[in-house]
């Protein structure tokens, strides 16, 4: 499980309680912060994974998809967050704790901001249906990936609903995996929804304070990967996008001339160097 310690309160925009390893936040940027994630604020509903539930939806090895699906139909029968919504907490978080944001505050402030700044491109994934099956693209990927026994990131401890949902918003690699499993028409479909989010709304802040990530990185990362991997151009608006779905695990590198398996190895280092820069903000 990751729901463990400060960091995940501070995670879903709770009050903030300095952990000896961050730098204390300032008065200010703690009271905004501790009235952004009180439940009674209107903004609340616009946190895509406390919206839905989590922590308390899920528990360690917990495979329950169904809950999941329950709780994804409820939550996307609901208004959407607007995009004016949006941009006051960014506003908010420039004008309350610009001072704060430094590399000391990075599991802290920077989660928050880096999960405020993904939750509109999270609605849109998770509440992606594939119309052939009238079922939500995340389930079928997570059951996928429960099938074939794949944790994500590798990782036991992250052998939950949320690690799984999380994982597959969106699937950045295909590790543990290969062309035929990474490159269906939901993965695709979900990356290029991040991706086009990521170049119509940049973000106004840094995404992690200690390495000055942007999503023009991660979109770049994103991009490669799937181009590599997919050969499908991400970026594009969603209603318009024709994934590839590969069910041949045959393609080419970047330099046209290797296998998928070479493909997979070469494109995966780019997205994993943006990875590991955001890893602070889930993995405990």
């Amino acid at each position: 499980m990751k729901f463990l310690g400060t960091l995940a309160v501070v995670a879903f925009g709770a009050t903030v309680i300095s952990t000896g390893v961050d730098a204390a936040l300032s008065a200010g940027c703690n009271t905004y912060l501790t009235n952004l994630g009180l439940a009674t604020n209107p903004l609340a509903k616009c946190r895509v994974y406390t919206t839905l539930g989590f922590p308390g939806l899920t528990h360690a090895n917990d495979h329950d998809t169904d809950k999941l699906q329950q709780a994804l139909t409820a939550y996307c029968a609901t208004p959407a967050c607007t995009a004016d919504q949006y941009a006051s907490v960014y506003k908010d978080l420039q004008t309350n704790c610009a001072a704060d944001m430094i590399a000391d505050n990075q599991a802290t402030l920077g989660t928050t901001v880096y999960m405020w700044y993904m939750s509109p491109a999270q609605r849109d994934a998770v509440c992606l249906q594939d119309a052939a099956k009238k079922s939500f693209c995340v389930i079928d990927s997570i059951n996928e990936m429960i099938a074939r026994s794949q944790f994500p990131n590798d990782n036991k401890n992250e052998d939950d609903l949320y690690g799984y949902l999380q994982y597959v918003t969106p699937m950045l690699s295909a590790k543990s995996s290969n062309a035929t499993s990474f490159c269906t028409a939901c993965n695709e479909q979900v990356a290029n929804i991040f991706s086009n989010y990521y170049k119509k709304t940049p973000s106004p802040i840094s995404l992690n304070f200690a390495q000055n990530l942007t999503s023009a990185a991660l979109n770049t990362d994103l991009q490669y990967q799937y181009q590599s991997s997919c050969k499908v151009t991400l970026g594009t608006d969603p209603a318009t996008f024709k994934p590839t779905n590969v069910t041949d695990p045959a393609s080419t590198t970047k330099d046209g001339k290797g296998s998928s398996a070479q493909a997979l190895k070469v494109s995966v280092a780019g997205v994993a160097t943006i990875a590991m820069a955001i890893a602070g903000a889930f993995a405990l």
